[in-house]
């Protein structure tokens, strides 16, 4: 172990006494009591700075997990405005093409569709067969109560079976 360094300087004179010894022990022990104190003084300051930043950091935290807590009730918020918004589209989308359905309807009934004329050539030769066969159903009909005549879908290799002609009448009435 080693000895203090009064004790050392006391070994080393003998001639010293006992009081002079005891006051130069009483002025290191206030000399290291001092500096206890300032050792105790900056433990304290950075104790005091570190539970500075610790609450700065805190809050920090507490506002970020707030902003968080705001961004998580808008995100929901959103979702369910998006749901409701896609459920809105699905029913418009199914309105209209209902209307659109309806309205094809519409114009669909001023018209027939035949079946079973062969598909030729010659275009005057296919109308007199068409007329030929509407005349056989004992309908009064003229050339001008025809408004549109034309095949359905695309020209067939198969001759089996043709494609259906639809005739467009000008009226619907008659």
């Amino acid at each position: 172990m080693k000895k203090s360094s009064i004790m050392n300087k006391a070994a080393w004179t003998k001639s010293t006494s006992k009081e002079e010894v005891f006051t130069q022990l009483c002025q290191d022990l206030r000399h290291i009591k001092e500096e206890m104190v300032k050792l105790t003084n900056i433990q304290k300051e950075k104790l005091d700075k570190l539970t500075n930043i610790t609450q700065n950091v805190d809050n920090k935290l507490n506002g970020i997990q707030k902003k968080m807590v705001e961004y998580e009730n808008k995100l929901n918020q959103l979702g369910e405005e998006k749901v409701q918004l896609c459920n809105e589209m699905f029913q418009k989308t199914n309105l209209i093409v209902f209307q659109l359905d309806r309205q094809e309807q519409y114009l669909r009934k001023e018209n027939i569709r035949i079946c079973g004329v062969e598909e030729d050539k010659r275009r005057q030769l296919r109308w007199k067969k068409i007329l030929f066969k509407i005349t056989k159903l004992e309908i009064n009909l003229q050339n001008n109560d025809i408004q549109k005549v034309h095949r359905q879908g695309q020209k067939r290799r198969n001759k089996e079976k043709p494609c259906p002609i639809i005739i467009r009448f000008v009226s619907y009435k008659k």
